[in-house]
């Protein structure tokens, strides 16, 4: 038996101060980001890379504000086990908001870490950096393997 797709329900536009929020949000890892897949070895980047403890406490405060309130407006207690439920709270503007910050900071610290392993290492961190910035996972993937394969071929446990 098949499942029949249903329409979906467009979604709200969200308003001006919320897409600020967003844009804020979205672009404050991309100096980080930039440092690190650019100039690797930089003194700058390294300094840069030391002062990131104010941006990720900042983007937490952001996700636990922004989640509070849509969990407010939404009057729902987030159910990770219903796809359906969490679909629709995600809908809610602050909540996306909430989960874009947890987004952009959980990719930022693996990318910090990619950085720092790299760079111990002797490896170019670029790729690997550049994937975790665009697609998280891909570039931790990537990554892991360049460090399990390379660590194998130089006869080095990890």
């Amino acid at each position: 038996m098949t499942e029949t797709a249903r329409p979906t329900t467009p979604l709200e536009p969200m308003p001006a101060s919320r897409r600020h929020a967003y844009t804020a949000i979205n672009s404050s890892s991309a100096p980080l980001f930039l440092a690190m897949i650019l100039l690797p070895r930089s003194a700058l980047t390294r300094r840069l890379v030391e002062l990131a403890m104010p941006l990720h406490a900042t983007i937490g405060v952001t996700y636990a504000a922004f989640l509070g309130s849509g969990l407010l407006k939404t009057r729902t207690f987030l159910d990770f086990r219903d796809p359906d439920q969490l679909r629709r709270v995600l809908a809610e503007h602050d909540v996306f908001l909430a989960g874009w910050a947890h987004y952009i900071s959980f990719d930022l610290f693996v990318g910090q870490w990619i950085w720092r392993d790299a760079i111990a290492a002797g490896r170019s961190p670029r790729l690997a950096l550049l994937l975790t910035w665009l697609a998280g996972p891909i570039g931790l993937t990537l990554y892991l393997a360049q460090r399990t394969f390379g660590a194998r071929r130089e006869g080095r446990d990890l």
